[in-house]
């Protein structure tokens, strides 16, 4: 079953003009982009200030040269719905605490729009 439009997004990525065109898809789609950030830290906070928490999160696997696994794993504890985005390959996700991608990179915003449908 598809996500409900009405849903809320955070969008976790380092690349600034990555994360500004991710942000413009998501809300031509229709969805509520709750928060953007651009590093663990920043993710973390992001999240401890939301109330409620998002109900979807679209994470960069690399945050600046890091796994971004500290943020996954707390936007899972509360239960929010993780979707990965990377241009790495299995292997190299691998070295990052990931076992496969959600969302290839580079991607469309249909690649979007179909990743939300999926995981749903």
């Amino acid at each position: 079953m598809p996500f409900d439009k009405s849903q809320r997004v955070l969008v976790v990525e380092d690349e600034a003009l990555i994360a500004l065109d991710l942000e413009g898809i998501l809300e031509d789609l229709g969805y509520e982009v709750v928060g953007v950030a651009g590093g663990i830290e920043q993710a973390l906070e992001l999240l401890d200030s939301l109330d409620p928490p998002p109900d979807i999160a679209i994470v960069d696997a690399n945050l600046g040269g890091r796994s971004a696994r500290p943020v996954v794993d707390a936007l899972r504890e509360r239960d929010v719905t993780v979707l990965v985005a990377s241009g790495y390959g299995a292997s190299e996700l691998g070295g990052f605490g990931f076992d496969s991608p959600s969302i290839n990179k580079p991607y469309t915003a249909r690649d979007i729009e179909n990743a939300l449908s999926r995981h749903g």
